[in-house]
């Protein structure tokens, strides 16, 4: 595929529909009105016809699936279309490929998918683009298939960094666990490709546990507090999902081990940022999901159009930022939201 650099943002269980329209009440922010009609949770289907186009998230358990969804809200009312936001209420490949059945035979102007497991969403692709439906991946790759290219992290390169991060806050020498979502998802498996490769270039530091959270907070806590007992002279803990740092802060905090074990993990969602006013957390790695489905749907647009904003196989990193306790409030004045 073919890169291309941008700059550029929480879950609700809600289905939502965005329609712009050119007269009403302003929406804050806009200038234009929006109307959004909540529907029911996990993913109905009901109210997307031929104009709509739909983005498909992992779950909606998530704050980081938020501002992916007022990213699209925003560029819907700014361009005068209809979009929702259907996904599963957790992290869920068969839920997800049921919705993403549900909403084939409305025949949708668009679909943007962020795939649980990306072997389970091929097939469907290409069912939606032999029915002539523009189709892209969004956040997370879907490799070898129809999909006509991809926007989201550069997740090998955010790996990278959050070794970076990592080093800077503990040192070069300890031992450190790692907490990720899930390893069948394939843009957490390039970050934590990223993270071994750049811990590498560290020969005293040793990873020394790697588990499974299941893209669940609580889970992920319990994990953290398990590698917590097997290895006490841990030195830094590593969350690669958007719900594994949130679990390994609160597991630093009930150990009373909070500033003394690093932690550093993705996205600024509220329990990251609570993590590190707490001293639990030494960095978080923000992608950028409100300038990804932002710039999703100008893509889909464009396909369904015939005003092609990216040729095929186009590859948009939408780059990440590592924010600290000394940057924090600038990120949270600055970034959209």
């Amino acid at each position: 595929m073919r890169s291309v650099a941008f700059g550029g943002a929480i879950a609700l269980s809600l289905t939502l529909t965005v329609t712009a329209c050119s007269s009403g009440a302003s929406s804050p922010g806009t200038g234009l009105a929006a109307n959004a009609t909540a529907g029911a949770a996990g993913g109905s289907a009901n109210n997307v016809s031929g104009d709509t186009y739909v983005f498909l998230p992992k779950s909606l358990n998530n704050p980081y699936w938020v501002a992916a969804r007022k990213g699209m809200e925003a560029e819907a009312t700014k361009l005068g279309v209809k979009a929702q936001f259907l996904g599963p209420d957790t992290d869920d490949a068969a839920a997800q490929v049921s919705i993403f059945e549900s909403i084939l035979a409305k025949k949708p102007a668009g679909i943007a998918v962020s795939p649980n497991d990306p072997g389970s969403v091929k097939s469907i692709i290409d069912q939606a683009r032999a029915a002539g439906i523009p189709v892209i991946a969004w956040d997370g790759p879907v490799p070898d298939s129809k999909v006509q290219g991809y926007i989201g992290t550069d997740n090998k390169t955010a790996g990278e960094r959050q070794a970076d991060a990592l080093v800077a806050a503990m040192g070069e020498t300890g031992k450190v666990a790692i907490v990720i979502g899930s390893l069948s998802a394939t843009n957490l498996n390039q970050r934590l490709e990223g993270l071994k490769a750049g811990l590498a270039k560290h020969p005293g530091i040793q990873i020394v546990a790697t588990e499974e959270s299941g893209e669940s907070i609580a889970d992920a806590q319990g994990k953290a507090e398990t590698i917590l007992q097997a290895h006490p002279d841990l030195t830094g803990f590593v969350g690669i999902g958007g719900s594994d740092l949130p679990g390994i802060a609160g597991a630093l905090k009930s150990a009373n081990l909070c500033g003394k074990i690093k932690a550093v993990g993705f996205d600024v969602v509220p329990q990251g940022v609570q993590g590190m006013k707490d001293g639990c957390v030494n960095a978080l790695i923000s992608q950028k999901p409100y300038a990804m489905t932002a710039q999703a749907l100008d893509i889909l647009v464009g396909a369904h159009t015939n005003k092609p904003v990216q040729q095929d196989g186009f590859n948009v990193d939408t780059g990440v930022e590592v924010v600290t306790p000394a940057t924090l409030d600038q990120f949270q004045s600055t970034a959209p939201h």
